[in-house]
């Protein structure tokens, strides 16, 4: 009943949070549909890319790459913007942007590739931008003690955007003939999507903190009062209305007419460092790697039939969503952050070091070792047991620490850099990451293991930020004294 209750007080963040994070549904949908195509037979031929190993990893890296190059850029947009149009109408622009890269995508022919490519760049800017914006809207409106809750439901609709992309390639896989059709099937929902994502974006309300800042106070009110289900002059609204303007009006007091400088300052810079530690971690922990090349993982294994390699990696996408409802309606709420962090990392350490330990020892090329056997069906629970611990923590965690941990006056600098520098390496790892397991194999995962075992180490130092206030993360990086 408690729940029930929570839930109809507090209907309209959660509504309002479930919009902005439709995006991250294509956000979803796009990283992951291009690891199934590239791997169907049909994209292959039309594209000339079945002949040459090389040639194949080069192209498909280049593919999955330059989404997130593009997605480095768009991340960098939001705080350039904002300041001038709000963050509601950047939402409309990311549900444009994924319309034109989808329609590029989906028209693209061989032999070439280069629609394709700009296609993805193009997505790519509306999946940085969304990146970006979504953590910080939903931060902004969301109640303090269910924000880490709504702002896991980007995780959430991401899952959902990736399980729909496998399973729409499966689909194609098994009941369309090898023709373009095959291919272009799957990517024309991205266009589907898209139309949902901007035609969702103007049933929006603008952030009541954002519009505090620009001193719209009676819109802030009148906004937060409908986020909250209470009267403008009750308790909870002018307590929570005076604490924004008392942040607002200590920033400008403190550091009046800064601007991106201000993030240099030490006690912001910390907030940086810690936003770029965890990103980069994030990215390092392996899970993009499986993600993106899931096909092209499980046949390293032993599951080269398309069908069989597509099946895998649905019901790996599978378990990550059951595993991420978990994470929200439990592990987010109840345990620390640095609990869950430190918790996952070390599992996903041990997972990855088991799987390499196993690939090198049996590997699907000796008789006996390749689909079904006892090692490939071992190897194939470690990749499910590591995604559910990458779920449970680092998946959805580290967008919701970079997004709560930066002050108004910097919100918008502290997340483009955060969600930039998360973008650069996903690039990398993307990139690097066919060629990596055509040239050392099991090596790779041996690899991811140790970033995440370094990832456990590093995060028993990290800030705790469970049921603080966006204004209360002040004290905590030690911005104001607590007495003030």
């Amino acid at each position: 009943m408690a729940i029930l209750a929570t839930f109809k007080k507090h209907k309209a963040a959660f509504g309002m949070s479930s919009i902005v994070n439709i995006g991250s549904i294509l956000f979803g949908f796009d990283t992951g549909i291009a690891g199934g195509v590239v791997a169907l037979g049909s994209f292959k031929e039309e594209f000339n890319l079945a002949g040459s190993a090389a040639e194949y990893a080069n192209a498909s890296s280049n593919i999955i790459a330059l989404l997130n190059a593009g997605a480095f850029f768009g991340a960098l947009i939001p705080p350039f913007v904002t300041k001038f149009i709000g963050r509601k109408p950047l939402v409309a622009m990311t549900g444009l942007l994924f319309l034109l890269g989808g329609i590029l995508q989906v028209a693209s022919s061989g032999p070439t590739l280069g629609m394709v490519y700009g296609g993805r760049v193009v997505a790519g800017l509306g999946v940085g931008m969304i990146s970006n914006v979504a953590s910080v809207f939903v931060a902004e409106c969301a109640p303090r003690h269910l924000r880490g809750i709504m702002m896991s439901l980007f995780e959430l609709f991401l899952v959902s955007g990736g399980m729909l992309a496998y399973w729409a390639t499966y689909g194609s896989s098994l009941h369309i003939a090898a023709t373009s059709t095959q291919w272009r099937t799957p990517l024309s929902l991205q266009v589907i999507l898209a139309a949902i994502v901007f035609i969702s974006s103007f049933f929006l309300a603008e952030s009541p903190r954002w519009l505090a800042k620009q001193a719209r106070y009676d819109e802030a009110t009148k906004i937060l009062c409908y986020l909250r289900s209470a009267a403008a002059d009750s308790t909870e609204i002018k307590a929570e209305m005076a604490g924004i303007r008392a942040q607002i009006q200590e920033e400008l007091i403190i550091a009046r007419g800064r601007t991106i400088r201000e993030i240099f300052e030490r006690k912001n810079f910390i907030r940086i460092l810690w936003a770029l530690a965890i990103g980069i971690f994030a990215m390092w922990c392996g899970h993009n790697a499986i993600l993106y090349y899931a096909p092209v993982v499980f046949a390293q294994i032993g599951y080269t039939n398309q069908n069989s390699a597509l099946m895998a990696s649905g019901l790996f996408t599978c378990i990550k969503f059951v595993s991420t409802i978990i994470f929200i309606l439990g592990g987010v709420h109840s345990l620390r952050r640095k609990t869950l962090l430190i918790g996952g990392a070390f599992f996903m350490g041990v997972f990855l070091f088991s799987f390499g330990a196993i690939l090198a020892t049996r590997p699907p090329t000796i008789p006996g070792n390749g689909a079904g056997s006892p090692s490939a069906q071992a190897m194939m629970a470690l990749i499910y047991t590591y995604v559910l611990a990458y779920s449970l923590s680092w998946g959805p965690l580290h967008w919701v620490y970079i997004g709560e941990i930066f002050p108004a006056r910097i919100r918008d600098y502290g997340m483009a850099v955060g969600a930039a520098n998360s973008w650069l390496w996903n690039f990398v790892v993307s990139k690097i990451t066919p060629i990596v397991i055509l040239q050392i194999g099991w090596k790779t995962w041996l690899i991811f293991a140790a970033c995440n075992i370094a990832a456990a180490l590093l995060t028993c130092a990290l800030p705790e930020t469970k049921d603080l206030s966006l204004e209360q993360m002040d004290i905590l990086f030690d911005i104001v004294d607590e007495r003030t």
